[in-house]
């Protein structure tokens, strides 16, 4: 990878304070999203993709009102689109009006760079996910989806640990007071030989690098993206059922928190700092919170007029949120400010956005003052049980480092 160009100091970019007016707590459950496009739009207000949707919809019924009024949200969101896409929708609008549109949506695609180069993976790791790191021994941690290893980086580069009995591996966490590494197991396509893969999390003892504990999630159902609580307990989400699964440090099985279909394709997930809530990506629709208490879902509203959907990796960051937002156009790296209480999005600043040196970025971790991440997982050079697609040879998996604001 080449390195970043530019100070962080001047790459960040504010969002302004969003011109929509948010709902309140009690009204911002969180829908289910089987509703017809106008409505989704109105349920899920910080999603592009729900946006998108209703714009083709305007499109196909060559409703010129909704599709000006579609092309402005995505403007004012933050999206980008391609450019086949707005010279098909160019024709709804006065050229003074689209030739603005299209200033805005270049704007929105501007690059912002402000990560160096941290490491890399050789291509013989086949489709690297996670990564974690240990700062009582400075090791650092790989999970691998189609090689279904658990990678730690030694003197002599990076080597495989034995005896995980794993599927393939997504996110991983560090549970820095009980010394445990845990990694979610579970099948997709491009996992190779899949009958009989172990669907749930594995946790290795960071002082032997053996493992110590299985915990199976329920059914047929296998976690990607996890998450600690302070207390031990552990977070994971299924983005293929729409659960979410818990469980403490005494339990020896996931149970769940919330049932499938509730959300349709959970990603990362954050424990808010005073234990009472989840924070939750819904990758086509936005944030959530769940209330531990009950289970209950809600909207994370939000005060920025931003675009909140696609959001892979999620992690805690100075009393706010660090996002990886890979499924948006442009992808981009987010700083996620808080309310005091907790309840909403104060604000939202880019760190990162249309980087050059980017593949598809996916999920990282917090180390002291910085954000390490895997800048090119290349989930699109894999297919069925991991066949290599595409001509040439895959790339080095490329790990970078940000510094996000104090």
């Amino acid at each position: 990878m080449k390195p970043a160009r530019g100070g962080i100091g001047a790459a960040i970019l504010l969002l302004a304070a969003c011109a929509m007016p948010a709902a309140r707590h009690a009204d911002a459950a969180w829908p289910t999203p089987t509703l017809e496009p106008a409505e989704l739009v109105a349920s899920f207000p910080d999603s592009a993709s729900v946006q998108r949707r209703q714009l083709s919809a305007a499109h196909d019924a060559r409703d010129a009102a909704a599709v000006r009024a579609g092309l402005q949200r995505l403007a004012a969101l933050g999206y980008a689109p391609g450019q086949d896409t707005i010279n098909t929708l160019a024709v709804y609008l006065p050229d003074a009006e689209m030739n603005a549109l299209r200033l805005r949506f270049a704007a929105n695609g501007a690059r912002v760079q402000a990560s160096r180069p941290f490491t890399s993976l050789p291509n013989s790791h086949r489709l690297v996910e996670g990564i974690a790191w240990d700062a009582r021994t400075g090791r650092l941690f790989a999970a691998t989806v189609v090689d279904r290893a658990l990678l730690v980086r030694e003197a002599r580069g990076w080597r495989a640990l034995e005896g995980l009995e794993a599927g393939s591996l997504f996110g991983l966490a560090v549970d820095s007071r009980r010394r445990l590494l845990w990694a979610a197991s579970g099948v997709v396509e491009q996992t190779p030989n899949p009958e009989g893969a172990f669907r749930g999390l594995i946790a290795v003892d960071l002082n032997t690098l053996r493992p110590v504990r299985r915990l199976a999630a329920p059914g047929e159902g296998w976690p990607a993206d996890i998450a600690l609580a302070a207390d031990g307990t552990i977070y994971a989400s299924d983005p293929n059922s729409g659960a979410i699964y818990r469980a403490r440090p005494s339990e020896t099985a996931l149970s769940v928190l919330v049932p499938p279909g509730r959300l349709r394709s959970p990603q990362g997930l954050v424990p808010s700092a005073d234990g009472r809530r989840l924070y939750v990506s819904d990758y086509g629709y936005g944030l959530a919170e769940v209330h531990l208490a009950d289970g209950n879902v809600a909207r994370l509203e939000s005060d920025a007029n931003t675009m909140l959907d696609g959001i892979d990796g999620l992690y805690p960051w100075r009393g706010g949120l660090i996002a990886i937002q890979n499924g948006t156009s442009p992808r981009r790296i987010l700083w996620l400010s808080l309310s005091p209480d907790g309840e909403r999005i104060a604000a939202v600043r880019v760190l990162e956005s249309n980087h050059p040196d980017w593949g598809e970025p996916t999920l990282g971790f917090v180390r002291r003052n910085d954000f390490l991440y895997v800048a090119d997982a290349q989930w699109e050079r894999y297919g069925e049980a991991g066949a290599v697609r595409g001509a040439g040879p895959v790339r080095a998996t490329a790990i970078r480092m940000l510094r996000p604001p104090n």
